[in-house]
């Protein structure tokens, strides 16, 4: 997922999804120059943490 998706998962802005990123919490990697979240590594922090909730539904399969 990309960088963007997961803000809108979260709930968050740019600034906090790519300092979320730096704190380096799920694998990702660079796809083309782009960051790309490992959806199941994001899906095992996500479960193991309680600060963050998922708000909206995002489509990950869908670009913008």
């Amino acid at each position: 997922m990309s960088v963007m998706e997961m803000g809108k998962l979260l709930g968050i802005g740019k600034t906090d999804a790519y300092w979320l990123i730096k704190k380096k919490p799920f694998e990702i990697i660079i796809v083309d120059k782009k960051m790309r979240i490992m959806i199941g590594s994001f899906e095992k922090w996500y479960a193991a943490q309680s600060h963050y909730h998922k708000v909206a539904s995002v489509d990950l399969g869908k670009e913008e």
